[in-house]
């Protein structure tokens, strides 16, 4: 589809100005094979003549389509009869304007589907595809301006791949592939995904998204993309809460949509932004150098002391590491620095390098050999003008250059402002070969971070492909039932007794002995401890026989109406650990699963790791390692260490218990479960199931 070596434009006419576009577009980019334009009235268009049908044709493999909704399955069926099999529909006025218009576009496009005819669109601006000088995008084309095109965009929203295709441009930043995805009707996200994952050109690709459709085939895009280690980095707008939670279980104030969606990112190690400048920029800086040796620190070089201090604070705060220099690089700083330049990072080399340009080449060199350092930015202005370059700027320029190459370190150039770079400007970078060029101290030091953190997480475990899990057939409802479901899945659960009488209770205690817990045990009652129904650390039998009417008591008076099936008794545990494993369906995304402190601390300190599930232990102990909190699984102040295999063996088998409870399941929380040392119990559980099911 985004390779044609022939194409024409359905609906050209000197008075539709998409097929204007398309055509300029196809002339900018020196485009050498044919161009046919396809007209109902045969009339001459833009210069060129037509042909009214595309059966006319042979050999096209490609079309911009350019007429209205009501002549688009005409068109459809005008382009296989003559052979063509790919296509971009600018055409609008379908889903996009509600319920009738996605009724017409599901008509059109199963059609399309039945012919055989691949479609991108309706409602998408086209693509241009920069690496071999073709594009049926209606989109101004901006010609690449480094000599090897590197990031790939792709936008769910045509105008704003416009903005950001411009901005590129002035940032010089060249694209091997622009694509305006329109309604995704027969070719979504995850397909471009694909094809730019594939393309041996692309090196990063950029990701404007508004929602994601096919959540699995999304996460089969970016699975692909950890694996062949090419970044992803998203801006994603939409990022409400869920519209519809899991109110009865807590789990579901943790799990809103952007949380979920930055759990995806997590787990595949995409990088999100927030704005447009920081996707280009981001994006091209990965491309530029791949992943780096996130061990070791950056870095930074300017002839300006505030520069630095501004760079510094800020790459602090985002947790851009700065290591001192190695005594062996100190000494070799001190025979390139003037007398007056101290040598620490980051490195101020004073108004000295602009009168011996030969110190930043020499600062590099000395810098990359350090074993504590692995990336370099070097703050530079890149001059507009022949004018504006000084034979001094151009001499500084020259001598970074060298400084770079001849060390191979990886590195960056740094504008202390964002401002766009000339075609003057772009001839100064291709000449001297610069790595890549940031604008902008703190749009900079931003990608930094995100090139740290996503070459730090390449040793994350890549979620493995999801598995379908065979449904039990159980509807566990009370605590007792989900316990007892949860042990019977492989999940150890603190023993239990449940009693009746109080001659019951009082032998229950007989048998299990030391501190006890009671909670009444009722459908109807979720949340025990509102209702007085949760009695701890009893001691002897006849605090037990005493508790189990004091609880009855006070269930009957605050929901006399509950249906009560009777108390639990289990042993009060004291030491250890307690975590929240809970699970909460995201009506886009299913089943996930959120793990953070238990008790009140879950919300209070807002620590959560989450993931779809399934998920297996590996990747569980990753999410335990993630959390803020994690220093307490690994024996705090003295205290056992937890048996982090054993905790993420259950963890995994909880969720893949919940899987097995199958699409009924709201909600399944575990709050607490508990953890010391190599023992691991649920304490408490609670299933959640959708209503009317």
């Amino acid at each position: 589809m985004f390779r044609p070596r022939s194409v024409a434009i359905i609906g050209a006419s000197d008075k539709n100005p998409w097929s204007a576009l398309v055509s300029h577009s196809l002339k900018s980019l020196g485009f050498s094979g044919p161009v046919h334009l396809v007209n109902r009235r045969g009339s001459d268009a833009l210069g060129q003549s037509t042909v009214q049908s595309c059966s006319e044709l042979t050999g096209v493999d490609a079309a911009f389509i350019a007429v209205p909704a009501v002549a688009l399955l005409d068109a459809i069926e005008d382009m296989a009869a003559g052979g063509i099999k790919y296509g971009a529909v600018v055409s609008s006025g379908f889903a996009e304007t509600g319920a009738a218009g996605a009724a017409d576009q599901s008509r059109v496009f199963a059609r399309a589907l039945e012919l055989g005819v691949t479609l991108l669109g309706p409602n998408s601006l086209g693509f241009s595809n920069f690496v071999d000088n073709v594009s049926l995008s209606a989109i101004p084309i901006r010609l690449p301006t480094l000599a090897q095109p590197r990031v790939a965009l792709v936008s769910q929203s045509g105008a704003t791949a416009a903005m950001i295709c411009s901005f590129a441009h002035q940032q010089g930043v060249s694209l091997t592939y622009s694509v305006a995805m329109g309604n995704e009707a027969m070719v979504d996200l995850a397909d471009v995904m694909q094809f730019m994952i594939d393309d041996e050109a692309t090196r990063a690709i950029a990701v404007f998204a508004e929602s994601i459709r096919d959540p699995q085939r999304f996460e089969a895009a970016a699975r692909a993309a950890a694996i062949a280690k090419k970044p992803i980095v998203i801006l994603k707008i939409g990022t409400g809460e869920l519209t519809a939670t899991v109110a009865q279980a807590h789990t579901g104030a943790l799990v809103g949509d952007n949380r979920v969606f930055q759990a995806v990112c997590d787990a595949y190690n995409i990088v999100r932004v927030s704005s447009l400048e920081d996707l280009v920029i981001t994006a091209d800086l990965l491309a530029a150098t791949g992943p780096i040796d996130a061990d070791k620190g950056f870095a930074l070089v300017s002839i300006s002391g505030g520069a630095c201090e501004i760079f510094a604070d800020r790459g602090e705060e985002l947790g851009i590491p700065f290591p001192q220099f190695a005594d062996s690089t100190l000494e070799s700083l001190s025979g390139v620095l003037a007398d007056f330049g101290a040598a620490h990072n980051p490195l101020d080399v004073t108004g000295a390098a602009m009168r011996s340009p030969e110190i930043y080449s020499g600062a590099i060199k000395a810098i990359s050999q350090d074993p504590g350092i692995g990336f370099i930015g070097v703050i530079a202005e890149i001059p507009a003008s022949e004018q504006a370059a000084s034979l001094m700027s151009a001499r500084a320029l020259e001598e970074m250059s060298v400084g770079f190459s001849s060390s191979g370190v990886h590195g960056c150039v740094i504008q202390q402002v964002l401002k766009p770079i000339t075609d003057y400007g772009r001839s100064v970078i291709n000449a001297n070969g610069l790595p890549a060029v940031t604008g902008g101290l703190d749009h900079a030091v931003r990608a930094i971070s995100h090139l740290y953190a996503w070459s730090r997480n390449q040793g994350r475990v890549i979620p493995s492909e999801r598995q379908l899990c065979v449904a039990s057939g159980v509807k566990p409802v009370t605590e007792s039932e989900t316990l007892a479901f949860l042990a019977s899945a492989g999940v150890p659960v603190i023993p239990q007794e449940i009693v009746r009488t109080r001659a019951e209770a009082e032998a229950a205690a007989r048998k299990l002995g030391g501190a006890l817990v009671l909670k009444i045990l009722s459908p109807d009652i979720q949340h025990k401890t509102e209702v007085g129904g949760v009695l701890l650390n009893l001691q002897g039998v006849q605090a037990v026989g005493d508790g189990f009417e004091r609880i009855l008591n006070n269930v009957r008076a605050a929901k006399s109406e509950a249906h009560i099936d009777g108390v639990i008794v289990s042993p009060m545990r004291r030491e250890g650990t307690e975590l929240l494993v809970g699970i909460a369906r995201d009506p886009l995304w299913g089943l996930v699963l959120a793990i953070g402190l238990g008790g009140v601390w879950v919300e209070l300190l807002n620590d959560t790791q989450l993931r779809r599930l399934p998920v297996s232990a590996a990747e569980v102990k990753d999410m335990l390692g993630s959390l803020r909190a994690a220093k307490l699984l690994m024996g705090y102040r003295g205290a056992e260490p937890a048996d982090l295999n054993e905790l993420a063996r259950v963890i995994a088998a909880i969720g893949y218990a919940a899987l097995a409870l199958g699409d009924d399941l709201d909600a399944l929380e575990i709050n607490p479960l508990r953890v010391s040392g190599s023992t691991v119990e649920a304490l408490d559980a609670l299933a959640v199931w959708r209503a009317n099911k």
